[in-house]
C-alpha cells in the first residue's frame, strides 16, 4: 500500500506544470461565469435549468452518477489525443458549472449542495484532466520521432494509472453525493429555506404572485394571486429575476419578511409582514 501511495505521489508531483495550467483554466472559467452571472442572471438561470438532474434516488442514482462520470472521463481521455481539446473543454465546463451553481443557488446553498462530494469530485476531475492534457500535448513538443514516441508511451501509461485512481475516487464521490448530500440539503432546507407559501412570476418584468398555497403565511395574511411585489425587506424587485427575489423571500424559519405589495386593480399599496414557515 505504501509503495502505491509513493508511486502516485511521485506521479502527481511530476505533473505540477500541467496541474497549474488545468487549475488556471478552471479558475478563469469560474470567474468569468460569476461575472456574467451577476451581469446577466437570466443567462445563468437558463444554463442551470438545462443541467437539472434526473429523478433517481438511492442506488439507481449512484449507478447513473458513476456511469456519467466514468464515461465523461473516458471520453475526455480518448479525445485528448486531438491536441488535448477535450481536457481543456472539460476543465472550462467544470469551472463554468461551479461558477453557475454559486450564482444561481447562492454561496450557502451551493456549499451544502456540492461541498460534501465536490471536495472529492472536483479535484479528481481536475487531476485527470491535467494528465489527459499532458498526454495530448507533451508529445507534440518533442523533437524527433523517437522522443515523441517515448513521450507518448510514458504519458499513456501515466494517464492510465491516473484513470484507475480517479475512477475509484469518483465512485467514492458518487456514494457521498447519493446517500449523504441529499440528507444534508434536506436538513438545511427545513431550517434555513423557509418561505411564505407563494409561487412567483415575472410578467412584463414586474414581480407578481402567481399562486398562493393554502395554509401558508401568505394565504393566512389574505394575499392572492395577481398582486405585485414592489419591495422585499426594502429591496426593490425591479431588475431582479424570479430566482433572486425568491432567495430574498426565503430564510430561516420563524424570521420575518416584509413585502411592499401593490394591488393594481384597486390601486393600493400595502406593507405586509409575514413570518417564514418551513415548506412541505
Amino acid at each position: 500500500m505504501r509503495v502505491i501511495v509513493h508511486t502516485y505521489w511521485d506521479l502527481i508531483r511530476g505533473a505540477k506544470k500541467w496541474l497549474a495550467i488545468t487549475l488556471g483554466l478552471f479558475c478563469l472559467a469560474f470567474a468569468a461565469t460569476v461575472v456574467v452571472g451577476f451581469a446577466k442572471p437570466s443567462l445563468i438561470e437558463g444554463m442551470m435549468d438545462k443541467l437539472q438532474g434526473g429523478a433517481e434516488t438511492g442506488f439507481p442514482a449512484f449507478i447513473v452518477i458513476v456511469k456519467h462520470n466514468l464515461m465523461l472521463m473516458l471520453g475526455t481521455w480518448c479525445g485528448s489525443l486531438v491536441l488535448a481539446v477535450t481536457p481543456v473543454g472539460n476543465t472550462l465546463g467544470m469551472g463554468s458549472l461551479c461558477g453557475g451553481l454559486l450564482v444561481d443557488d447562492g454561496f450557502t446553498y451551493s456549499l451544502f449542495g456540492t461541498f460534501p462530494h465536490g471536495i472529492i469530485e472536483v479535484p479528481t476531475i481536475l487531476l485527470s484532466n491535467a494528465f489527459f492534457l499532458k498526454f495530448g500535448l507533451r508529445w507534440a513538443f518533442q523533437k524527433g520521432t523517437t522522443a515523441r514516441k517515448r513521450a507518448f508511451v510514458t504519458d499513456f501509461r501515466d494517464s492510465l494509472r491516473i484513470f484507475v485512481l480517479c475512477a475509484v475516487l469518483l465512485c467514492v464521490a458518487a456514494t457521498i453525493e447519493t446517500f449523504a448530500t441529499p440528507k444534508i440539503l434536506t436538513a438545511y432546507k427545513k431550517k434555513f429555506l423557509a418561505g411564505i407559501g407563494v409561487q412567483l412570476a415575472n410578467p412584463e418584468h414586474r414581480l407578481m404572485i402567481d399562486h398562493v398555497f393554502p395554509a401558508g403565511p401568505a394565504s393566512k395574511a389574505g394575499l392572492s394571486a395577481g398582486l405585485l411585489i414592489q419591495r422585499i425587506d426594502g429591496s426593490p424587485t425591479t431588475g431582479k429575476s424570479v430566482d433572486q427575489c425568491d432567495d430574498l423571500i426565503h430564510g430561516r424559519a420563524g424570521t420575518e419578511v416584509r413585502l411592499e405589495v401593490i394591488d393594481a386593480t384597486h390601486r393600493k399599496t400595502n406593507v405586509v409582514k409575514l413570518a417564514r414557515e418551513p415548506e412541505p
